[in-house]
């Protein structure tokens, strides 16, 4: 969806105060407006790691390297066909590639791909956990667990219809699936999966003040506590919420459709604003030199 002719005038046009209010409460000198860094042609999920910012062109096949002080592109890298998950760990950058049914490994410096794995049918999302790195693949209802001593697929876990987003959180790994509507534990040491919580859409895991916060494709996100394994609370957001991030304290979630990120209030579970934003917002990520959104179709990600 494109933004139309008002939107565009009041993006142009909206004033200091409303945009200060976007600004980290840290302190930073940021500009009044958001500062955007083009990254080519279409924006992925963003990854803060190794002292830098990481994202991906699913179109121009690359993962991006951004210096986050400076706010510009410090380095790109040609991957396999649409890149998109990505986790940090082993002193690698691990990229899934959704069209190559490949896990990349990368080396952040140089930004050299060491090795590239065989995972399975169109990988999606990648975390790094438990000293491996796990993938979901979406096409093959599983989950693969990856030994990065070894660059191979140590454990194939099945049962699940469409797993999407995963993260690693209170020493366990969270699936969500979409298909079923579901929220899956697997527990790192037998490799087997120990709970299924009810989630609608569950789509993309948030971890965030002793919470995981689940992207549902229902316009919500869903508070879901790790221990008792229940959710806690339900939060209406925008159309199609993805990849949120914890910046200072508030939950920023990407609404894909809404062209909007919903700052979510944890201790309230509620939103307590709306921040316009450009074309299709995927993905957040925090660092000391503010909050960074990616656009995926503006093909920029854009410094709050």
């Amino acid at each position: 969806m494109w933004y139309n002719d008002a939107t565009l005038r009041y993006l142009r046009t909206a004033s200091l105060a409303a945009l200060t209010a976007c600004v980290l409460a840290s302190g930073s000198s940021a500009a009044s407006q958001p500062q955007k860094i083009p990254i080519g042609t279409t924006g992925g999920i963003l990854l803060s790691a190794y002292g830098s910012l990481w994202t991906t062109d699913l179109t121009l096949d690359r993962l991006v390297r951004i210096d986050p002080g400076a706010a510009r592109v410090s380095g790109k890298t040609r991957l396999g066909s649409r890149p998109y998950g990505l986790a940090a760990g082993a002193g690698s950058i691990w990229v899934a590639s959704q069209a190559a049914d490949t896990l990349a490994r990368v080396n952040p410096g140089t930004l050299k791909v060491t090795k590239r794995i065989r995972v399975g049918y169109q990988a999606f999302a990648a975390a790094f956990g438990s000293g491996s790195v796990w993938v979901s693949l979406e096409a093959d209802g599983a989950v693969a667990r990856i030994n990065p001593r070894t660059n191979r697929v140590a454990a194939r876990i099945r049962g699940f219809s469409d797993p999407n987003g995963l993260v690693y959180a209170n020493r366990a790994l969270w699936v969500s699936d979409l298909a079923r509507g579901r929220v899956m534990r697997i527990d790192p040491r037998t490799n087997r999966i120990t709970a299924r919580i009810r989630v609608p859409k569950a789509d993309w895991i948030t971890p965030a003040n002793g919470a995981l916060w689940v992207s549902s494709e229902t316009n919500r996100v869903y508070r879901l506590d790790p221990r008792t394994r229940r959710v806690t609370a339900s939060v209406q957001v925008g159309a199609n919420p993805l990849a949120s991030a914890l910046v200072n304290g508030e939950l920023w979630v990407p609404n894909i459709d809404s062209n909007t990120i919903s700052v979510v209030d944890p201790a309230q579970n509620a939103v307590s604003r709306t921040i316009p934003a450009g074309n299709a917002p995927l993905g957040i990520a925090a660092t000391s030199a503010g909050a960074f959104v990616s656009m995926s179709n503006d093909g920029a990600v854009w410094r709050f």
